[in-house]
């Protein structure tokens, strides 16, 4: 699978864990750590989101570096 493809896979699932069906799951009054449920689902994913980008950046580095 190319950079590029696996960057719309990636982007394809992060649009479907931001549908209103799955926010509504932790929408709900519960805290995680003292901080609501639907704020640590939005920034945990925001952090994978930033992984996934950041690996994928350095995939794309080490195969236009080989020769």
């Amino acid at each position: 699978m190319k950079a590029a493809e696996r960057l719309v896979a990636a982007f394809l699932l992060v649009a479907a864990l931001l549908v209103w069906p799955l926010l509504a799951i932790p929408n709900r009054r519960v805290l995680i750590l003292g901080v609501p449920a639907l704020v640590a689902y939005l920034f945990t994913l925001w952090a994978l989101v930033v992984l996934v980008l950041w690996v994928a950046s350095r995939r794309g580095r080490a195969t236009e570096d080989a020769p």
